[in-house]
């Protein structure tokens, strides 16, 4: 669609020369509650996807507990008796739990393409060529340090909680519960500030960051780094530092990309 919005010269003022405002200007006007009833549906939408993901989830859920426990095969001998269920409804909610962490990473990719259904039209041309790029680096960095969370951050942890607990003469058993909220809440949090290079790297592309400020503020970096782990963490210094690593290590290579991407801006523009 070339031409979107056009403003005619007025009929009072013969002297006002026609303005056309592209795409390349501005994206699609439209009245507010058209807007609404966009955002209606695709609300709608969202909800019907997410429903159905719970439910194929839910049927899944013991297969996705059992992914889940994996870290524990490598710490312990019998991991199978370590879990327990303390309350009548544990295994219920635990059930619901999994199906609500796993419909929305199963939605994910719908989810997303029917936000950008709703929020393209209303971009400029040069924003909607980032949306692809933004969509796809976003979805590896999550994946990346959901990964890296679970196969080197969770079972070091426990494996650092247990030992504590033996130290302190403790025997250690946990809820199936606690476990569950504990592991799906560490990777999604780590997935999540693997994120924060990506939001970088726009605002460098963007001109509101320079590649030269983010390496006069690498110290802030680090600093930056070491809050979101102790915030994000569970709370003890060890679990603080492997997460608060790799979030050093990515935001150092993320300096050398902005050099990159400011170049390509500076070539394009």
């Amino acid at each position: 669609m070339r031409n979107w919005f056009a403003r005619r010269k007025s009929a009072d003022d013969p002297a006002q020369a026609e303005i056309v405002v592209t795409e390349e200007d501005e994206g699609l006007v439209k009245p507010f509650f058209e807007h609404l009833e966009d955002l209606r549906k695709t609300l709608m939408r969202i909800l019907g996807c997410l429903f159905v993901t719970f439910n194929v989830c839910l049927v899944f859920a013991n297969r996705i507990l059992f992914f889940l426990e994996r870290p524990l095969y490598q710490i312990l001998p019998t991991p199978e008796n370590f879990l327990q269920s303390l309350n009548v409804t544990d295994s219920f909610v635990v059930a619901m739990k999994l199906a609500f962490y796993g419909g929305l990473l199963l939605g994910a990719p719908p989810i997303f393409y029917y936000l950008a259904q709703f929020i393209l039209p209303a971009l400029k041309r040069h924003e909607k060529r980032m949306v692809l790029p933004v969509f796809v680096f976003g979805t590896l960095l999550f994946v990346a340090g959901a990964a890296c969370c679970y196969f080197l951050m969770v079972p070091q942890t426990l494996r650092v909680f247990i030992k504590y607990s033996k130290w302190l003469q403790i025997e250690p058993k946990w809820t199936v519960t606690s476990y569950v909220s504990f592991v799906t809440q560490f990777m999604l949090s780590v997935g999540l500030t693997f994120e924060a290079p990506l939001i970088i790297l726009i605002l460098v592309r963007l001109g509101i960051l320079s590649q030269r400020a983010l390496r006069s503020g690498r110290k802030m970096m680090i600093a930056a780094a070491v809050v979101i782990a102790a915030i994000l963490a569970p709370p003890d210094p060890f679990s603080m530092m492997l997460m608060a690593l790799p979030l050093v290590i990515v935001f150092e290579i993320t300096i050398w990309l902005a050099w990159f991407v400011e170049r390509r801006r500076r070539t394009s523009g």
